[in-house]
């Protein structure tokens, strides 16, 4: 769920940031966020990075799988961890409390989806397409005007 509010700000605010770390942009073509499908993985220069990133996933996911064989699996709304009370005190409540997590987590993976497909469709950053949910509304504005 955070990606999806964090591939829309990487757009916005990456250059920015780099730029004051005196860092290289790692934004792909057209300051689209790097992806699969606009080949801007490619373009990090880290593959000891993806490397690790493979064997973490990898290590975690076996270690899950013989884990499950061994014990029950814990799950993370039982271990009474919510200091906001937002998980409902009966257990009505709190069912339909994981049920909508579920709901926006899946939502959120939706919405990273789309945002993929549509800025290697439409070869644009996904800031840039509807700057009116993005940007200030007068620089919006100014961009909705001159695309046109």
């Amino acid at each position: 769920m955070l990606a999806s509010v964090g591939w829309p700000i990487a757009e916005l605010l990456h250059k920015d940031i780099a730029s004051s770390f005196h860092l290289p942009t790692l934004l792909a073509s057209g300051d689209r966020v790097p992806s699969i499908l606009n080949d801007g993985l490619s373009h990090g220069g880290f593959p000891a990075f993806w490397i690790a990133t493979i064997a973490a996933a990898s290590y975690i996911k076996f270690s899950e799988i013989a884990e499950e064989n061994l014990s029950m699996k814990i799950n993370p709304a039982e271990l009474g961890f919510d200091p906001s009370n937002l998980g409902g005190k009966k257990e009505e409540e709190q069912h339909y409390m994981q049920e909508a997590e579920l709901f926006n987590g899946r939502l959120g993976i939706l919405a990273i989806t789309g945002f993929a497909i549509q800025e290697w469709f439409l070869n644009s950053a996904v800031v840039d397409q509807i700057p009116i949910f993005f940007k200030p509304l007068n620089v919006a504005m100014e961009q909705l005007m001159n695309a046109q």
